[in-house]
């Protein structure tokens, strides 16, 4: 080897080190029902399980899962070193594959009527029985004695009962017990064999989630996620656990997932032990975006800090707490604490219940700063559409269609531009007992801490439906103006002077369809009429308690000049819509896969 080339290849060793081109040498790992973990993990000669291929992969790699249900927890002992660097796990294109926290279950003996009877032991379960552990944690005010396991019959979840004799009188019922060696389930099947159907118990803790904190740039891509048996998860949890969670790591993308039946929460993006909270740039930044998320027994999306910088975009929200089996207040379709920059947009959520106490659509919960709330459709909540508790912005609440239950706050600093709010208004309840932090802008560095106080509210080119904002107090630094209030919505008492109050009736409906609604309604020329400014840094200007105005997660100031779909206004319009016009307007929301 001559001098020269000794030189280029010193070089090129130090260029592998230092920029980490460990991609040169990505491979694309294969995992199949026929495989075995004994294989090399090739297409031709594919592994068993996604747990041997996650133990084997290196930055770069991709993981391509083919059609099947695997049952296994997945716990990534690693992620990638940057964006062109991730470690990937996805499904086989054009492909199904169930990952699930059940087993199913054939060994069940007939008692009497629809009643079954199965005994496992213990061992059965490892070191997680959700048979013998309760819901538990803070905020939870109902129902504490479920336990975290269920029963499935071909996919339907049962309804957990207290007694053996409330099994025997309901059919999709279910009981269980524990001794020191058993677990025995008694389940109401009615005229249905168990041992004939696809019968499945929660035996899993979570499906998708690291037991490392901090891990980076992993992407979750196209999977159907079922049956986690994680428990409920409150802000003051070391660990909060769900089906699938980041365990704050940071640059995480779950995306075109479907989540169904975790017991609490679907996708955490919450505490962990050893994570780092005093550093913006440790955690967070995740991409969770066009997921199916259904019938999650306390949240579809939620965790504390650890949605720091997030974008939530595109996702299918539905049915959280369909059961009202137990529930308090951390019951929402999305609920973030302290999370910093984070962009909820795009999202459907519908059908949050409760029998008490929660039941929110988006819930920003204590300690939030620089939020952006866009262009989401909500409806058939128990309670509020949005609730903003202890905040003190900016939240901007922009271009979305709220149906239904009053926006509830306790916040200050919040700017509402371009909604369609219908039956919808706007409840204050402020909280002088607690106070809340609030940071230098753009940091997770707290400066101050202060009340729940009335403060900086803003409303402009919003068109309320049959609700209006006659029920708001004045406040400090509240303003109003430039809106559309039709059928008896009233405008508000201390601004609204270029605002426009009409008894058109709209004739607002909304079709569902399983993937998506259909929003149909009509409107007179109110809007030709009215020429409301442009939302921006400038009108709002700069909010006293944080020092910053609305701003993007750099500082960059930000002007509302796109409507609901993304589509760029001319000039500022009235409501979500650009193409808004007199007569009827229709509006739809299908999901669809990310690219």
């Amino acid at each position: 080897m001559t001098l020269k080339t000794r030189i280029l290849a010193i070089a090129a060793c130090i260029a592998v080190i230092t920029f980490g081109f460990s991609n040169l040498h990505a491979r694309e790992i294969h995992v199949a029902k026929t495989g075995s973990d004994s294989n090399p993990g090739s297409q031709t000669d594919p592994f068993l399980t996604i747990s041997k291929a996650a133990s084997i992969a290196q930055s770069g790699d991709t993981i391509t899962v083919h059609a099947g249900t695997y049952r296994e927890w997945v716990k990534p002992p690693r992620g990638g070193t940057g964006e062109n660097n991730r470690i990937t796990y996805r499904a086989a294109k054009g492909e199904k594959i169930f990952i699930k926290g059940s087993e199913h279950i054939t060994s069940w003996t007939h008692q009497d009527g629809g009643v079954w009877r199965v005994e496992l032991p213990n061992s059965f379960f490892g070191d997680y029985n959700p048979y013998s552990l309760n819901i538990s944690g803070g905020w939870l005010n109902y129902g504490n004695w479920h336990h975290r396991g269920d029963v499935y019959l071909n996919g339907q979840a049962f309804y957990e009962k207290e007694t053996t004799e409330e099994v025997n009188k309901a059919e999709q019922s279910w009981h269980c017990r524990v001794d020191e060696e058993n677990t025995i389930i008694l389940a109401n099947f009615g005229k249905a064999n168990p041992n004939k159907e696809q019968v499945e118990i929660n035996v899993r803790e979570s499906i998708f989630m690291p037991k490392i904190t901090g891990l980076k740039y992993i992407t979750v891509d196209g999977f159907h996620f079922m049956h986690a048996a994680a428990n409920w998860a409150p802000p003051t949890l070391e660990l909060q656990t769900g089906a699938v969670g980041t365990r704050m790591g940071k640059h995480w993308i779950i995306q075109n997932c479907t989540i169904i039946n975790a017991r609490c929460v679907g996708i955490i993006l919450g505490h962990a032990p050893g994570a780092d909270y005093s550093d913006i740039d440790a955690f967070g930044d995740h991409i969770i975006r066009n997921n199916i998320i259904r019938r999650c027994g306390q949240a579809g999306i939620a965790g504390q800090k650890g949605a720091t910088r997030s974008v939530i975009s595109g996702n299918l929200i539905e049915d959280t707490n369909y059961r009202k089996e137990f529930g308090g207040w951390e019951t929402a379709a999305i609920k973030f604490h302290n999370s910093v920059d984070t962009v909820i947009s795009g999202n459907l959520i519908r059908g949050v219940f409760h029998q008490q106490q929660g039941a929110f659509g988006i819930w920003i919960d204590y300690a939030n700063q620089g939020i952006r709330i866009t262009g989401n459709v909500i409806y058939d909540t128990q309670a509020a559409t949005v609730f903003l508790e202890m905040n003190h912005g900016p939240t901007l609440v922009d271009n979305n269609i709220l149906i239904g239950e009053a926006i509830r706050s306790n916040s200050e600093a919040t700017v509402f531009a371009h909604n369609l709010f219908v039956d919808c208004g706007y409840k204050y309840y402020p909280d002088t007992k607690r106070r809340s932090a609030y940071y230098t802008p753009h940091t997770t560095k707290a400066v101050g801490r202060k009340t729940g106080t009335a403060q900086d509210e803003k409303w402009f080119n919003n068109i309320f439906i049959r609700q209006g904002l006659d029920d708001v107090k004045e406040a400090p630094g509240y303003t109003s103006d430039y809106n559309i209030f039709l059928e008896g919505a009233k405008k508000s008492t201390f601004g609204d002077r270029h605002s426009l109050v009409e008894p058109f009736v709209t004739k607002f409906t909304y079709e569902n369809h399983p993937l998506g609604v259909t929003i149909r309604f009509s409107m007179n020329d109110a809007f030709s009429r009215l020429k409301g400014p442009w939302v921006d840094a400038g009108l709002v200007g700069v909010f006293s308690t944080v020092g910053q105005t609305i701003e993007d997660r750099y500082g960059n100031p930000i002007r509302v000049d796109t409507d609901i779909d993304g589509n760029k206004f001319a000039e500022p319009v009235v409501g979500p819509l650009t193409d808004i016009e007199k007569g009827i307007n229709t509006f739809e929301w299908t999901y669809s896969k990310a690219e």
